[in-house]
């Protein structure tokens, strides 16, 4: 059987034979290609192209028509002599319009109804009382910020405001052909870039713009593919001529081929055994995989498995996958892990030492295995920019699919866009971020989402034991990649309204967000000045951390040299922020989260907001005022969002920067979407950054400290303080290490979870009483720690 198998196939494989066809293959193939590429794309193209431009001005016609009747109506009421009364009565108005009047001393912000006028509106009535022939302007304006039509007219000795719901407007444009492409309204004002206003239909490839006459309004359209195929040459003529060409050849040179001629492996056997017959696949390669174990009840509780019996399974499944997968790489399995790498709220180390490829395929699969055991059969994946990142990203992705589970690549993007994929995703809700956050560059780690919730804790701990003795699921999960990041930047384009052109100087810290944090910012309409907005994983400027004040000192510096409004500092993977004012002030997060809570509160009277142990007094008390409840709980970001899942929180937020938003937003900690809300606030009570830090609480405070300590000796340092320390009649607060009130301030010292160190930081209504509070309180410390080395105090203030 096997000889005439050889025998049927010679002629293709035959030596005389080969090379021909090989040639005449190319030839014909390269010919269509020739053709294709040279001749009918550039062709397709412009007659594409040609066809966009027509329909584009169809389109921005249309448009046009929808507002000339609008335009009449408003001039008829310019024109007209009948006193203003008798013209409201008579006049035909446009559809749901409303009109408000305004004498020259009323028209400032504020007055009206309804809307009231903002900087825009009377900005336009303004210009519209110099020169009648203002265009329609769409701005965001009522009460709930939705976009409306407004245009001003000149009567004597006073102005009409005639404002338009855009919805109006919008139902005339859902009539137009969007089988033909996508269609999109753009407003483009002088010296701004063009605004989104509607959107309708799909397309891709080339756009074009129209610019609707005497307005600010443009039409772009992009053709659908049914456009683009109505419009081009076909191309499988092209490709089934060269075909046809190729097989006529090929019967051509078949009649050359000499019919008696064994094929070279034949001549070589001279009647010996097949390389089959001689070389017998092992045993090994035949067997079958073991049987997936059932998963414990409980992930902690998983139970021991002999360490022989444990390896001689491993070894059998990676035999059992060199065989039927030749030629992938196969990663040495180990059951040893480092403990310490699994902190309190994710997974942190030494990349390459402690975290390095087996760990990440280890990881893979574990996680893979618990992914489907909860009911989820995709996990997304995405990875910082550290050096380390896309290898562990690979490996940790080959872990998933070999356990049987599907994967989705994220690709590059920040920890925020994980959060935001699980949030939004309709088919899983668990992912996996490959980064160390604001770790310096030598380390990486992973931060898990499992439906909806972050692994944390005691889970994390059952996940160290799971990678150890199993058991995993095993199968062959398939991978694709996707660009989510597009969808992110129009999420909160359409959730977040600024006014004007604030000037930011943006400091991605060479991490994640550096290419798309500046992007989303110029997309909300802001001049955006980068710093540091190159991806690095070394972080050759500073620590990708902004909450040293060391590493802020080149943002507030650019700050000063651009004179811009605001200064906005993200980690290495955009999950914490810092604002810089402009006189340079740094704004830390817990007063961010005042901003944010009086902003929230005064819509959401009663709901809940959660803070960390390190965050300022008077944010509990600012809560209180504004009728919120406050909830003060640990640091650390996992178990911040389960504290506020658990009490259903609409704000959280920690001094280290991470920042929760579950009002309009979906409750992770998104340090660009908190900026861009901030900056909304800025907008709204038209006051800079410093004017709304002056309105807050003023206490006298230090920044985060950290004391250096061995990592294995933190927690029981904290323990042994509980025990020993002597802080008078001050109050201790347990919940994350030692908050000791005094009535006139607090100290705190807890063990950080993330680096190998002591977090210390001190509040008092002054500096005599801040001072006396960090002498109790690091006497204490040093009572029982006398080797660790204390920080010079005057460079912390």
């Amino acid at each position: 059987m096997v000889f005439n198998k050889k025998n049927q196939s010679q002629g293709l494989l035959h030596k005389g034979l080969l090379l021909p066809s090989l040639l005449a293959t190319v030839a014909w193939l390269c010919g269509a290609y020739l053709i294709v590429e040279h001749i009918v794309t550039p062709h397709n193209q412009a007659q594409v192209q040609q066809a966009a431009r027509a329909q584009g001005k169809i389109f921005a016609q249309d448009v046009e028509s929808l507002l000339a009747e609008r335009t009449r109506q408003l001039q008829q009421i310019e024109r007209s002599e009948q006193p203003l009364e008798e013209q409201l009565k008579t006049a035909q108005l446009p559809k749901q319009s409303r009109i408000q009047v305004f004498s020259e001393a009323q028209i400032r912000v504020g007055a009206g109804e309804k809307p009231t006028l903002n900087f825009a509106l009377v900005d336009l009535l303004k210009r519209t009382r110099q020169d009648s022939q203002q265009p329609l302007e769409i701005l965001r304006t009522g009460p709930d910020n939705s976009w409306q039509l407004h245009n001003a007219v000149n009567l004597a000795g006073q102005q009409l405001l005639v404002s338009q719901p855009f919805a109006v407007l919008q139902t005339s444009l859902e009539t137009l052909d969007k089988n033909q492409g996508q269609i999109q309204l753009l407003q483009k004002f002088s010296d701004s870039i063009a605004q989104p206003l509607w959107r309708g239909g799909q397309g891709s490839g080339f756009s074009h713009s129209e610019a609707i006459p005497d307005s600010y309004l443009q039409v772009q359209f992009s053709p659908s593919p049914a456009f683009i195929q109505q419009h081009s040459l076909p191309l499988v003529w092209i490709y089934l001529t060269a075909g046809a060409g190729l097989l006529l050849s090929l019967l051509v040179l078949l009649r050359f081929l000499p019919r008696d001629n064994r094929a070279p492996w034949e001549r070589s056997q001279k009647g010996g055994r097949s390389e089959s017959e001689k070389f017998p696949a092992p045993e090994s390669q035949q067997d079958a995989l073991l049987a997936d174990e059932a998963l414990p009840q409980g992930l902690a509780s998983a139970p021991s498995i002999a360490p022989e019996a444990l390896q001689q399974n491993m070894t059998n499944r990676a035999e059992a996958k060199s065989a039927t997968k030749s030629g992938k790489p196969q990663h040495p399995l180990t059951t040893e892990f480092p403990p310490h790498v699994f902190r309190a709220y994710d997974i942190r180390g030494i990349a390459g030492e402690e975290i390095d490829e087996p760990f990440a395929y280890q990881l893979g699969k574990a996680l893979g295995t618990l992914a489907q055991h909860a009911g989820e059969q995709i996990l997304l994946v995405g990875r910082d920019g550290r050096n380390s990142s896309a290898l562990l990203s690979n490996c940790l992705m080959e872990g998933i699919l070999d356990s049987g589970c599907n994967s989705i690549d994220l690709g590059l993007i920040p920890s925020p866009l994980l959060y935001y994929a699980c949030a939004k995703g309709k088919n899983t809700s668990s992912g996996v971020m490959v980064t160390a956050s604001h770790n310096p560059a030598e380390y990486n780690g992973f931060k898990i989402v499992l439906k909806g919730r972050p692994l944390s804790e005691e889970k994390l701990q059952g996940l160290h034991q799971l990678m150890q003795q199993g058991p995993f699921k095993s199968g062959e999960g398939s991978n694709r990649e996707q660009d989510i990041k597009d969808k992110y930047i129009d999420e909160i384009f359409n959730n977040v309204a600024l006014a004007g052109q604030p000037h930011l100087v943006v400091d991605a810290g060479n991490g994640a967000t550096s290419v798309l944090a500046p992007r989303l910012f110029e997309q909300l309409g802001c001049a955006v000045t980068p710093l540091f907005c190159e991806v690095d994983g070394d972080f050759p400027n500073h620590p990708p951390d902004p909450t040293r004040p060391e590493n802020l000192q080149a943002l507030i510096d650019k700050v000063a040299e651009t004179g811009a409004d605001l200064g906005i500092a993200l980690d290495g993977d955009g999950d914490r922020v810092t604002l810089i004012s402009s006189s340079g002030r740094i704004a830390w997060a817990d007063q961010l989260v005042m901003l944010l809570a009086r902003d929230i509160l005064a819509r959401n009277p009663g709901e809940t907001i959660v803070f960390d142990v390190k965050s300022s007094r008077s944010l509990a008390q600012l809560i209180n005022q504004y009728g919120g409840r406050p909830v003060m709980w640990k640091t650390g970001h996992a178990p911040m969002k389960n504290k506020m899942l658990e009490t259903k929180a609409i704000l959280g937020g920690e001094l280290s920067g991470h920042i929760f938003i579950r009002d309009r937003w979906f409750g992770f900690d998104d340090g660009i979407y908190a900026a861009a809300r901030l900056l909304e606030i800025m907008a709204l009570r038209e006051q800079s950054l410093d004017e709304l830090l002056d309105s807050l609480p003023q206490m006298e405070s230090t920044p985060e400290i950290l004391l250096p300590v061995e990592e294995q000796e933190k927690f029981s340092l904290i323990e042994q303080l509980r025990e020993q320390g002597n802080f008078d009649n001050a109050d201790i607060n347990t919940t994350d290490g030692l908050r000791i009130e005094f009535s006139d301030g607090w100290g705190l010292v807890r063990a950080s979870n993330t680096t190998s160190a002591l977090t210390l930081r001190f509040e008092a209504e002054n500096k005599e009483a801040l001072e006396r509070i960090r002498k109790v309180v690091m006497a204490q410390i040093k009572k029982i720690a006398p080797t660790v080395v204390v920080p010079n105090w005057e460079l912390l203030n």
